[in-house]
Formats: structure tokens, sequence, C-alpha cells
């Protein structure tokens, strides 16, 4: 029966995975934001390098125009770039509506782990072209983490009790015997 314990206590305590995704960090522009120009770049940092695979395209980023509120009118984007934990295109030049525009994504973090997602930003000012000046990027608010996986102190304490339940229910077991 010790050994049956001693073998639970050493896998549990064998480094575990932390089966965690990539989160966006930031984005420019600012998701939910508005802006009074349309940036030259759209650029979006996560929290994980994103992976690259020579000659094949795992990683993507699309902008739309909503003119209505089921159909977007896709905007060019050119020269998409992976560099470490940020995805970015460049916009192309020209003028552009007032109103909402959604840039959506689809990335692969380096450790596998595939992201798809969408914000939107709102251009203020009609016929507006993009400016050689990128706003500054912010923070986009993430979900607090709630991405349905524990914490690995979380895990390690239930780990723990579990350990410790277990040492006791066959100790008692033992003692009856």
């Amino acid at each position: 029966m010790r050994k049956i314990i001693l073998v639970v206590i050493a896998l549990l305590l064998v480094p575990v995975y932390a089966n965690a995704h990539a989160n966006v960090v930031s984005s420019i522009p600012t998701a939910g934001g508005s802006t009074s120009f349309m940036p030259d770049r759209i650029q979006i940092t996560f929290t994980e390098n994103l992976l690259q695979l020579e000659g094949k395209k795992v990683n993507s980023i699309a902008l739309s125009y909503m003119k209505h509120s089921d159909l977007g009118l896709a905007v060019p984007l050119t020269d998409v770039k992976v560099e470490g934990s940020t995805l970015s295109a460049e916009v192309s030049a020209g003028q552009y509506e007032t109103g909402n525009y959604n840039v959506s994504y689809s990335i692969v973090s380096a450790d596998g782990h595939k992201l798809d997602g969408s914000f939107l930003f709102t251009l203020k000012s009609f016929g507006s072209t993009f400016q050689s000046a990128t706003p500054s990027a912010t923070p986009v608010p993430t979900n607090g983490g709630g991405d349905g996986v524990l914490p690995l102190p979380i895990v390690g304490a239930i780990a723990i009790a579990v350990i410790v339940g277990l040492f006791v229910a066959f100790s008692r077991r033992n003692r009856s015997k």
C-alpha cells in the first residue's frame, strides 16, 4: 500500500504542463475604441509567441467595414507579418467611411493552441485616409483568464489535498486490521 502512495506522490510531484492559451495583450487600434483616422497597420499582440511554419499561413488577420450589422465588407490588408507574439498587417491606402470596423484573427500559439477572435473599433471621420502616425497600443480587457483552465497553484492545492486524504484513509484502514 505504501508503494502505491509513493507512486501517486511521485507522479504528482512531476512538473505539470499548464494548459494555458494565448490571450490578447494589446491591439492597434484599441478593441472597442474609436479613432479619428484609419491606422496604417492593424496590430495585435498576444501573451505567447505565435507559431510560424515556412510556406504555410497558420496565422491570419482580416479587416471588415460593418456596413450593416450582419454584413461586413472586406478591407484589403497587405504585408501580414508575425514577429514573436505580434500579428500585424498593413491597411491599404484609401478613404474609409465612418462607422464600425471588425478586426478578426486566427492564430496558433507556439505551443500549438489555436485561437480565433475578433473585435470592433469605430472610425469617426468620413473619408479618413490612414496617417503616418500610428496610435499607441492600449491593453485589451481579457476575460479574467477564465478559459476553463485552473491556475497551477489551485491544481497543486487540490493534488496535496488528495494526497493527504489518501494517506489518512490508508492509515486508518491499516490500523483497523
